[in-house]
């Protein structure tokens, strides 16, 4: 008998590293929260409740994740 390595099964789970996504979305918050501001003519206001819903997000989902 040829002694032959074996391979892992597919089957096998594989170990992610939790990834923060929390400069993602207030990023993405900043952004959509300019945009409507210039819209609505409020920007600093409307931005600043843009960013902190996207960091509040963020956070949601980097607290879920460890």
């Amino acid at each position: 008998m040829a002694k032959t390595a074996r391979r892992k099964s597919a089957k096998t789970s594989r170990k992610v590293k939790p990834v923060s996504v929390m400069a993602l979305c207030a990023t993405a918050g900043f952004f959509l929260g300019f945009g409507l501001g210039a819209l609505m003519n409020n920007l600093l206001l409307i931005t600043a409740l843009g960013l902190l819903a996207g960091a509040a997000t963020g956070y949601y989902f980097d607290k879920k994740n460890n």
